[in-house]
């Protein structure tokens, strides 16, 4: 008799099931950058189009919305100005970046980037600060096999410093990527020594543009004892360290369904969304035996 009842009820619900679509509604897409610009090194950036939320994605989908015939420019605080140029780059999918070959970020400089596209003028100002006061890289042994990483700190009192920490791990990444909580302030330690943890990540990028490896057996945020870590230890101004922030939040959000956002992500492109930072940036190798400081 129970099995007739269930058989009843599940008849009962297939046949009152339907197929619901959802119609798209009218959606323009929005210039999305993600640049940046390094002391020492070359601008880079990435264009590409927003896509409505029920886009079905595929590489043919995805490719579509990369945006390779653009007017780039970006000039400094010292009236130098250069057109970037297209480069492929395989990490990337579709594999292609704007990149200067002349001019390069210098600490103290104010960088405008002006984008000229389907007949839109896209804008942004960023700035390079001084260079983060590394005193010290720590490893700390967790386990038999894993380690953590530290970054001692010697904090400026006289202004807000913003730290901004990517990775890349040999043989794992093929690219740098944001560490896991990536953005740090110096609130509870302005004008004083701080020591900040780098935590292990497979996230992308902050634009969730890159494929980033994210299968290994560790415990979450260590590094193995076996790892040579590449670190970018930055520093950013103020505006790229909210944008930052708030991009990285809603990544966080987007794969925790409990999570409830009332606001938009925050972007300092006029005339676009996404990201255009400066980064003043120390360089370091580190392995459990040894860490090797570096100017690039």
């Amino acid at each position: 008799m129970r099995i007739i009842i269930f058989a009843l009820l599940l008849l009962l619900t297939v046949s009152c099931s339907k197929n619901i679509e959802i119609e798209q509604p009218y959606y323009e897409p929005k210039i999305v950058v993600d640049g940046w610009i390094a002391e020492g090194g070359f601008a880079n950036i990435y264009l590409t189009k927003s896509s409505p939320f029920l886009t079905n994605y595929d590489s043919a989908s995805i490719r579509a919305t990369f945006v390779n015939y653009a007017k780039l420019t970006v000039s400094n605080s010292k009236g130098q100005s250069e057109i970037l140029t297209l480069f492929r780059k395989e990490q990337f999918f579709p594999p292609f970046v704007y990149k200067t070959t002349q001019l390069r970020g210098e600490v103290g400089e104010t960088y405008h980037l002006k984008i000229e596209v389907e007949g839109k003028v896209i804008t942004s100002t960023t700035t390079i600060p001084d260079l983060p006061n590394v005193t010290n890289i720590v490893t700390e042994e967790v386990s038999d096999t894993t380690m953590n990483i530290e970054v001692e700190v010697q904090d400026e009192a006289s202004i807000n410093n913003y730290y901004y920490s990517e990775i890349k791990v040999q043989s794992w990444d093929s690219i740098f990527h944001p560490s896991s909580l990536p953005l740090t302030r110096d609130t509870e330690f302005n004008g004083k020594e701080g020591l900040i943890r780098i935590y292990r990540s497979s996230q992308p990028d902050p634009l969730n543009i890159y494929n980033i490896e994210s299968h290994r057996n560790l415990p979450l945020y260590e590094f193995s004892q076996k790892d040579t870590a590449f670190l970018k230890f930055s520093c950013v101004d103020a505006s790229s360290f909210h944008v930052l922030n708030d991009i990285y939040l809603d990544g966080v959000n987007s794969s925790n369904p409990f999570a409830f956002v009332n606001k938009k992500t925050g972007t300092n492109i006029s005339g676009g969304i996404g990201r255009w930072t400066g980064l003043a940036t120390k360089y370091f190798v580190i392995s459990k035996e040894d860490v090797v400081w570096s100017n690039r």
